[in-house]
């Protein structure tokens, strides 16, 4: 692999990267190569954008997961309901 394709990564591999970064589990490296790419790709900048929306509308959302028990008795409730 040569030094400029693993510097300038494909719009798949920044988007994955982007990804990553959202949740806090991107390397220095691919923070490094996803920025290089965001600088030269325009759909790239777009995605990265609206990732970033979504994590702070997310965030500000206050979200909960449902509880296991919950789930389950939901599910045997439509099961119920199926069966009739």
């Amino acid at each position: 692999m040569n030094k400029k394709r693993s510097l300038l990564p494909d719009c798949a591999e920044a988007g994955y990267c982007c990804d990553k970064k959202q949740y806090d589990e991107a390397s220095f490296l691919e923070k490094i190569k996803m920025l290089l790419h965001l600088a030269i790709c325009k759909p790239c900048r777009k995605y990265a954008s609206n990732n970033t929306k979504l994590t702070k509308l997310i965030e500000k959302s206050n979200l909960k997961p449902c509880p296991e028990e919950e789930k389950k008795m939901w599910k045997e409730t439509i099961e119920k309901e199926i069966s009739k």
